[in-house]
C-alpha cells in the first residue's frame, strides 16, 4: 500500500512539471508575444510566466534545456539570466496571426453606394418636383379652408 501510494505520488509530482500550465492571472502589460511551442533543440514548453511590470520581459521554461527570457515588447531574445543556446531568437507574434485569421473569416464588403450630392442636377426633374410640392401645398391649403 505504501509503495502504491509513494508511485502515485511520484507520478504527481512528474506530471506537474511535463503538463504546461497557464498562469491564471491576466498580465497588467499587454503583450502580442507568446512562447515557442518548443526550443530550438525541439524539448517542449513546460510553463510561462506573464510579462515583469518592470523589465518587460517574460519567461519560457523548457523541459531540457532551461530557461528563455523574451522581451514583452519587440519579442527579441533577452539574455538576462542564462545563455541557453537552444532559444529560439524570437517569440511567437500572435496579435498578426489574430488579425490575418480574422481578415480570412471576414466577409467581402459591398461597395458603398454614391452619395445623393454626387448626382448632377437634372433641370426637368427640380421642375417637376416643384409643380408637385406647389400643388400639394395648394391642396391642403383648400382642405383646411
Amino acid at each position: 500500500m505504501r509503495c502504491l501510494t509513494a508511485a502515485a505520488s511520484l507520478l504527481l509530482s512528474v506530471l506537474t512539471f511535463i503538463i504546461p500550465v497557464a498562469n491564471g492571472q491576466p498580465s497588467p502589460v499587454a503583450s502580442c508575444f507568446s512562447c515557442p511551442d518548443t526550443d530550438v533543440g525541439l524539448n517542449i514548453l513546460l510553463s510561462f510566466t506573464v510579462p515583469d511590470i518592470i523589465t518587460g520581459a517574460f519567461t519560457c521554461v523548457y523541459l531540457e534545456s532551461g530557461v528563455c527570457s523574451y522581451d514583452s515588447v519587440t519579442g527579441v531574445l533577452v539574455s538576462l539570466v542564462i545563455d541557453n543556446p537552444l532559444c529560439a531568437g524570437a517569440a511567437i507574434n500572435v496579435c498578426r496571426a489574430r488579425r490575418e485569421e480574422r481578415r480570412a473569416k471576414a466577409l467581402p464588403r459591398s461597395p458603398k453606394p454614391p452619395s445623393p450630392a454626387a448626382y448632377v442636377p437634372k433641370p426637368r426633374v427640380m421642375q417637376t418636383r416643384k409643380t408637385l410640392r406647389e400643388e400639394k401645398a395648394r391642396s391642403r391649403r383648400g382642405s383646411s379652408a
